[in-house]
């Protein structure tokens, strides 16, 4: 069970029914039946005992099959208001005044409030037991994604060192498949490893002492500055402001060096060789370490072409046209082969085909589920194929029926989201049974959702949407249906492929103007180099690997007349 799911289940248990009197003495009673005219819930001796006093004899009781099976809020009265004004001490706080936000006894309302809107507390619609309860369960959330965010916030503070790690982890399982030879190189890597992390703490803390000492010269010229002005040396303040400031500017010049010159980075990792053991009887070594720095939205990422995969095989009858990814490990990739009717696993490492399953209609969209599970879109079949896969195989399951022709896929806890274009098109959430849970279909919202993609935190949901009519865009919508953020870039027509990146950022394939973009979390472009000579034409889906910091494009290319769809490779 994720974060977000125990905190729902928390926030449940924490709204279970007890008996009201015994809660009220610090005791949580399971109730047994229900008082209406108390509007109480009752355990199973305060529901025998209700009728014994007087005053609750006709009281009706209703047993535990018939009564409310939520908390029944009860109606303010004036007994509920125990509180008396600070002004007139005999006087109860029975008035609210709108104007000042605020409680007063009827005297205060008199003299004080005589222009405001004051309400009877006990006449006033709602009732304080209901607000309570529903800002009970939004605290109750609110304090558990705070601790999950605390839990998190520590995790990140020893990504140096569980990086560190991985890479020793590395070294040493693969050190097992090979013989004695490898003792050597293992000591020169484990070393070299060590070096890397050492460096990286030797530029902080470069940064640290040079920043201190920079710090240091400037605050003595601030005092010096400020003894010229108390002495009101207006002369002397002139001249030497005239001297202070390109020193000054010397200074402000060499803090952006010290920063660029010590920059760390986030990763270190062990990039293994996969052609290690022919590698073994040369004299090359088998990997090398490497660092990698995450980078920000306010930062230039450049991407380096790494490799074209061949999507197409032997068993192919058509020319494949792959219009979904996933990655499910760092070496395997899902992909979706609409001419086909395929679904395929191909090894990103080495290009070669894993397994393959052929469908019964072509898939458009493919989703990563739980539990090595997949959601397969056949569109043509108003239905996501649930699928499975190993090793080696790709087994089918149960199919859940959607009722409408759509075309993407996504899933996130327990939930699927399905993108639908019935002019105007609409999002659809549903549960893993195929009941439907909720509709996103607002006028104007959407045309034709091409792609679902949900946000790292699970917050919000991107949607590209395209439409051959008027100017497509790609939008960033909550769980409540309402648009945070919206790109459209005219001129940049057909947005499908969409991917967030580690550092928030969203990568939007632009499939018509034959380019992808880098959007920052407000939805304004920023820099991303490196995609500018590689002929990217009619790209489509693009998906990221944080293992390996790569990037997937898949696109097609006409050569001599043919035209032929293959899987870009880069290196972030």
């Amino acid at each position: 069970m994720d974060e977000s799911q125990k905190i729902i289940a928390e926030t449940k248990q924490s709204l279970e029914l007890y008996c009201l009197p015994c809660d009220q003495d610090g005791l949580k009673v399971s109730v047994h039946g229900y008082c209406r005219d108390c509007k109480e819930h009752l355990c199973k001796t305060c529901f025998e005992n209700h009728t014994r006093p007087k005053p609750c004899r006709n009281h009706i009781l209703l047993d535990i099959n018939a009564m409310p099976d939520q908390l029944t809020t009860v109606n303010i009265n004036e007994k509920a208001y125990s509180e008396n004004c600070t002004n007139h001490m005999d006087k109860p706080m029975e008035f609210y005044c709108n104007n000042h936000k605020t409680t007063a006894c009827y005297v205060c309302v008199a003299l004080e409030h005589k222009e405001c809107k004051a309400e009877y507390i006990p006449d006033m619609p709602g009732n304080v037991s209901g607000e309570f309860i529903d800002l009970d369960k939004k605290m109750e959330v609110l304090v558990k994604k705070c601790e999950s965010n605390i839990m998190k916030a520590s995790a990140a503070k020893k990504q140096p060192e569980q990086s560190h790690g991985k890479v020793v982890e590395d070294i040493r399982l693969l050190r097992k498949e090979i013989n004695d030879r490898l003792d050597q190189i293992e000591s020169v890597l484990m070393t070299e490893a060590e070096a890397v992390l050492n460096t990286a703490n030797y530029k902080l803390e470069n940064i640290k002492v040079a920043c201190e000492k920079l710090a240091g010269k400037v605050k003595r010229l601030q005092s010096f500055l400020n003894a010229l002005m108390e002495e009101s040396k207006l002369n002397k303040i002139f001249t030497e402001l005239k001297n202070v400031g390109p020193h000054f500017m010397t200074l402000e010049s060499e803090e952006i060096q010290i920063v660029k010159d010590n920059m760390a980075f986030d990763d270190i990792r062990f990039d293994r060789n996969g052609k290690l053991l022919e590698q073994l009887k040369s004299e090359n070594s088998f990997g090398t370490i490497s660092t990698y720095r995450k980078p920000s939205a306010d930062t230039e990422i450049c991407v380096k072409y790494d490799k074209s995969l061949n999507v197409e095989f032997p068993s192919d009858k058509s020319q494949s046209n792959v219009v979904g990814m996933a990655m499910v490990s760092s070496t395997r990739m899902i992909i979706a082969d609409y001419n086909n009717n395929k679904i395929k696993t191909i090894d990103v490492e080495t290009g070669t085909l894993v397994s393959e399953k052929t469908l019964t209609s072509a898939p458009l969209d493919v989703t990563k589920l739980p539990e090595n599970k997949l959601g397969v879109a056949l569109p043509n079949e108003k239905c996501i194929q649930i699928m499975s896969y190993t090793d080696t195989s790709l087994p089918l399951d149960r199919r859940i029926d959607v009722g409408e022709k759509f075309f993407c896929v996504a899933y996130c806890q327990d939930k699927l989201v399905v993108g639908r274009n019935c002019n105007p098109g609409k999002l659809v959430i549903l549960d893993l049974d195929g009941q439907m849970i909720q509709v996103f279909d607002t006028p104007g919202l959407f045309d034709g959702p091409k792609r679902i993609v949900i946000s790292r935190d699970e917050m919000f949901m991107y949607v590209s949407d395209y439409s051959r009519s008027k100017d497509s865009k790609c939008v960033k919508i909550d769980w409540e249906g309402n648009v945070v953020q919206r790109f459209e870039d005219q001129g940049c027509e057909g947005p499908i492929g969409v991917q967030e990146l580690e550092d928030g950022t969203l990568l939007v394939c632009l499939y018509s103007s034959r380019k992808i973009v880098r959007l920052s979390s407000s939805f304004k472009e920023c820099k991303i180099t490196g995609l500018e000579d590689i002929d990217l034409s009619y790209q489509q889906i693009v998906t990221y690997s944080e293992s390996n910091h790569k990037l997937y494009v898949s696109c097609s290319s006409e050569h001599e007349n043919v035209l032929k769809h293959t899987i870009e490779v880069f290196k972030m």
